[in-house]
């Protein structure tokens, strides 16, 4: 027996079509062409909340961190740089420098050219130095070999921390972003008496 097919209305037709577009499986992670969601894009690059970002492990360090040291052997290797004095006198000895002050009890002391990058980041210099009397340490860097002085470290003797490796001087704070080719130790004593400088440590 046949039953008569009722039209739709209209309204019907349009709800038919929400119903079935409503009911469509559709993916989060990829459309039909193969092209990400960007629901999913979203998603994914959501960072968990409270969580915090986290450093690559394979990112260089900015800047190096090691100890650079000075020795005075008494016979230097042919063609090797060594520390040079600009005022008062610098011998090497057996192992030791013999430093001689001036008449106004000053030693200078330049180092050789075209240090490593260790020194740019050195926090601390250490001198090896024997005996008491020191008054002063002033140590100064340059960028290149046309550049003026800039005091990186300043103490006067109070300020001196005397461990068993020698005389300790703080670097002042600041960037540490600028090369040094060259360093510049001032050293002041309470006396012109001579004395042994064993080593020079940046570190």
């Amino acid at each position: 027996m046949n039953f008569p097919i009722a039209r739709l209305s209209s309204t019907a037709r349009i709800a038919c079509t929400l119903l079935i577009i409503t009911a469509a499986p559709v993916s989060s992670h990829a459309s039909a062409t193969g092209a990400p969601s960007p629901r999913g894009d979203v998603l994914a690059q959501a960072a968990t909340p409270g969580s915090a970002p986290t450093m690559s492990p394979s990112a260089p360090s900015a800047l190096p961190s090691k100890t650079t040291s000075w020795t005075f052997p008494a016979s230097p290797s042919a063609g090797s740089a060594t520390w040079v004095a600009e005022r008062g006198r610098l011998t090497p000895g057996d192992g030791n420098a013999q430093l001689q002050p001036d008449s106004n009890r000053r030693v200078v002391l330049l180092s050789p050219p075209g240090l490593p990058d260790a020194v740019q980041v050195a926090e601390e210099f250490v001198l090896g130095l024997s005996g008491t009397g020191l008054r002063r340490v002033r140590i100064q860097g340059r960028r290149d070999a046309s550049g003026g002085w800039i005091t990186i470290a300043d103490a006067a003797s109070k300020d001196l921390k005397e461990t068993a490796e020698g005389y300790v001087v703080k670097r002042k704070r600041g960037a540490r972003s600028a090369p040094i080719e060259r360093l510049r130790i001032e050293i002041e004593f309470a006396t012109t008496n001579p004395r042994a400088l064993q080593s020079i440590v940046a570190r």
